[in-house]
């Protein structure tokens, strides 16, 4: 790759892993330690879990005009700030309302985080290329799992000097992007409200749909995994730490998605992600104690979700191609909204038990087998 692409790649790879990775995903490895500080009920997790959901969506559509009407740098730079003092309120939270501005704040950083960098690729990468740089920067969300159970392991102070470091590196975050990211707004406002108008496509509904089911059923694994893992398969907390690194560690898969597409195309990476995202579910839902099975299980599961989020991510830039950073928007707007849903599962597990509300949730995700984007979309695969 050329300096520059580099440059933007690790740039956004390194934003990515701090916004999605450490501000907003971390809360799922952290749950059973802050619950042992702050007892919580799974319902009250729950909700806590759809505030920083809540947060992305009302950030992800108004990014991608913020990103097009003052520069993508400005909104990059919201994103690494916003997830610093996130973090940062984490860290000196004394209650369940302080958790949830805390957790909402360093929500609203992935929301601003994609449709800028995918409208910064869209400027400054060759078309061509666009979709191999794309996934690579999606890849962050992994690194960022992987250094918070890390962190988490051997830092000491727990949680809340772990939410400290995250902070910092949030913050350190701030020198790449100023120097990399191109500061001159487009001033596409006009192809901004076109890019919306795309909500009255068929292809553009059913991928919306799509990623609305997808978000849903994922927030069952990256809402309440760690959970899960100790309260319903009986782990111990370290192996539970142990399982949470090998998801996030699979999700680095995604980076290598690119010469699978190039054999079997988007729709066959989308068929084979939706699967290794949901069948794990039904693993976790009748297991018992640590097991190969239960390994590969999770490793299916962060695998299949970043993988699958980087082809919602290629098709969002594809279908509103004047504009990426709406394509990219709507979808993972969807998505979110999906996760917010998704986390009423704690509603169900309290009610129906986990290994109901894990298979409810799975045949939700095999569903989507039989719902593939329609031949405009298709045709954009080939």
């Amino acid at each position: 790759m050329k300096p520059a692409t580099t440059a933007l790649a690790l740039t956004g790879f390194s934003l990515i892993a701090v916004t999605y990775g450490m501000a907003r995903f971390s809360w799922g490895v952290m749950l059973p330690d802050v619950a042992a500080d702050m007892p919580l009920s799974p319902q009250q997790a729950g909700w806590l879990s759809a505030c920083s959901f809540v947060a992305y969506c009302l950030t992800i559509l108004t990014a991608a005009t913020l990103a097009n009407r003052q520069g993508v740098r400005l909104a990059a730079l919201l994103a690494a700030l916003c997830a610093t003092s996130g973090l940062l309120l984490l860290a000196c939270v004394s209650s369940p309302l302080l958790l949830a501005a805390g957790l909402f704040i360093a929500g609203l950083s992935s929301g601003l985080a994609s449709p800028a960098l995918a409208a910064a690729v869209s400027r400054r990468i060759p078309s061509v290329t666009q979709p191999r740089i794309n996934m690579l920067i999606n890849a962050g969300t992994s690194a960022g799992i992987i250094l918070t159970v890390v962190v988490l392991s051997v830092l000491p102070g727990g949680w809340r000097s772990a939410c400290l470091l995250f902070a910092l590196l949030s913050l350190v975050c701030l020198l790449p992007v100023m120097r990399v990211l191109p500061v001159h707004a487009s001033g596409r406002a006009a192809s901004v409200r076109h890019g919306y108008g795309q909500l009255y496509r068929r292809a553009m509904r059913r991928l919306m749909g799509i990623a609305l089911v997808s978000g849903l059923v994922s927030a069952a694994w990256w809402s309440f995994g760690p959970a899960l893992l100790r309260q319903h398969v009986s782990v111990n907390a370290e192996a539970a730490r142990l399982l949470w690194l090998v998801a996030g560690g699979a999700g680095i898969l995604g980076v290598a998605t690119g010469p699978i597409v190039a054999r079997i195309g988007l729709n066959g990476v989308y068929r084979l992600s939706l699967c290794g995202m949901t069948l794990p579910l039904l693993v976790l839902a009748f297991s018992q104690g640590e097991s190969s099975g239960l390994l590969i299980a999770v490793a299916c599961c962060g695998a299949g979700y970043v993988t699958l989020s980087g082809v919602l991510l290629v098709w969002g830039a594809r279908a509103v191609a004047e504009d990426p950073a709406t394509g990219v928007g709507l979808l993972f707007f969807m998505l979110a909204v999906g996760q917010v849903v998704g986390s009423l599962f704690g509603q169900l597990y309290a009610s129906l038990g986990a290994a109901t509300a894990l298979t409810l949730f799975a045949v939700s995700g095999l569903l989507l087998l039989f719902m593939l984007p329609d031949r405009e979309s298709r045709a954009s695969d080939k």
